[in-house]
């Protein structure tokens, strides 16, 4: 019973800051990536908050990155993970990885299968009680 109460209460608690690089080398051959659609991080509530930029990018060397820039903040929470939604519903089953962190850079590559044209928001989800912590609105570059 102590685990699983610190399981839920702990995260709220603990920031934990990534700071992932672009993971795509550009060469003198490669068009370099480029930027699709961005977005603004916006949160629910006082307890489900989340700020910072993320973009979809395509590159020469395979399935678009996700990637989330510096600026981004979300509260922290147990069971947190990287999805997409669409005019403001969050769609099960697209998650693409468990978040990294809830503070700073990190990069996500969309699985095969996943049409990102059918989606219209990237979000912050937690799996284990079914609610959004933040959710960025996409529009074209």
């Amino acid at each position: 019973m102590l685990i699983v109460a610190y399981w839920l209460i702990a995260p709220l608690f603990i920031d934990k800051k990534v700071s992932e690089s672009f993971p795509v080398n550009i060469t003198e051959t490669s068009l370099g990536p480029v930027v699709v659609q961005t977005g603004s991080f916006e949160g629910f509530d006082k307890v489900h908050y989340g700020s910072g930029t993320v973009s979809i990018i395509k590159t020469d060397e395979g399935s678009p990155i996700v990637r989330f820039e510096e600026d981004f903040n979300v509260a922290n929470g147990p069971d947190l993970f990287v999805g997409f939604g669409k005019d403001g519903e969050y769609v099960k089953g697209t998650e693409i990885g468990r978040l990294k962190g809830n503070i700073g850079s990190q990069n996500y590559v969309l699985p095969e299968g996943l049409n990102i044209e059918d989606y219209n928001e990237v979000w912050v989800w937690c799996r284990a009680f079914s609610v959004g912590f933040a959710r960025a609105p996409l529009v074209l570059k």
